[in-house]
């Protein structure tokens, strides 16, 4: 299980600029060693790998602005420590684009580097190694974040088979126009892995809709990535108990459904992309197999690989048909 690791959150106001989102809480602080100490050693346990998810899971200089036009997100700050980034609203919880106005804005090149080098460091201070893989907040971001990323030493990008670079009028993510796919190298030198389903109890995600995940994947022959969120377990909508319920009986029927089916981390994951492996199956046979089942699903993008598939078929066909 991948835990997509934030490092702060807003800490309790000690001076009015404070009190407007300056103030931070990290991972360092002596109340968390509980939460750091569980990390690792499910990390030696071989049950979790850590993956860089953000400094805070939203912009703290935007969220001063924001407050000047929200009063509800100063109540939610006055909370603080330990306050859930759930509660504010969607667009704010955009880190990497200036969400106080909608549409959102993009931010500076300065602020993006050093935003990027403080969480990266921060990371290594709290776990001792740089991290591998990066999971964008929200999945917004944009070229000049994944490049800042790439030049800190990272290698991975999780992403959901897009890109989303600010928020619109509505505060819904804005679709790029840019696509991922698994094992993509992108132009800032990360490694592309797509999310591509969610497991989440608490939205009443059972078993069931686990395996068909695990079966269109496999029918795909892609890697299955279930996204699932730490409110199923903490805070004020959490169902723990349940949630962990659901997660093992997943698991253990997923097992039932393919005996052979392998647990890999991300980056591992990235490396059999990069060097090939025996997860990767290069016959032309289960290829044309696995493009029949990636061609029948919804989607613009179904729609313009299909095009292509027929463009491709259409141009052998013709080739064939040409005289000698």
């Amino acid at each position: 299980m991948t835990l997509g690791v934030i490092l702060a959150g807003p800490g309790a106001a000690r001076t009015p600029d404070e009190a407007l989102g300056a103030a931070r809480v990290t991972l360092e602080d002596a109340r968390l060693k509980p939460v750091c100490d569980a990390m690792a050693q499910g990390v030696r346990a071989g049950v979790f790998d850590l993956q860089l998810h953000g400094m805070e899971h939203y912009h703290p200089a935007v969220l001063t602005r924001a407050v000047q036009m929200d009063p509800q997100v100063g109540v939610w700050l006055a909370g603080a420590p330990f306050v859930e980034t759930e509660q504010l609203p969607s667009p704010l919880q955009s880190r990497w684009t200036d969400a106080s106005v909608l549409p959102s804005k993009a931010l500076d090149k300065g602020d993006i580097l050093v935003r990027v080098a403080d969480e990266v460091a921060m990371f290594r201070q709290c776990f001792g190694a740089l991290p591998e893989v990066v999971v964008p907040p929200t999945f917004v971001w944009n070229a000049c974040v994944e490049r800042a990323w790439a030049e800190q030493g990272l290698a991975v990008l999780v992403t959901p088979g897009e890109r989303y670079e600010m928020r619109g009028t509505d505060g819904l993510p804005v679709d790029a126009g840019v696509y991922y796919r698994n094992g993509q190298r992108c132009a800032s030198g990360l490694l592309a892995i797509v999310r591509n389903d969610y497991f989440e109890p608490v939205r009443g995600h059972r078993t069931g809709r686990g395996l068909a995940g695990l079966a269109t994947k496999w029918a795909q022959r892609r890697p299955l990535l279930l996204e699932t969120h730490r409110s199923n377990f903490v805070g004020a909508s959490a169902q723990h108990a349940e949630s962990v319920r659901a997660i093992g009986d997943l698991v253990s029927a997923a097992l039932r459904a393919q005996p052979g089916l392998r647990f890999v981390t991300v980056a591992e994951l990235a490396q059999h992309y990069v060097r090939g492996g025996d997860l990767i199956d290069p016959r032309l046979w289960t290829r044309l197999l696995a493009l029949r089942y990636r061609l029948d699903r919804p989607g613009r993008r179904r729609k313009i690989f299909g095009l292509l598939a027929a463009l491709t078929l259409a141009a052998a066909f013709a080739a064939l048909a040409a005289p000698v």
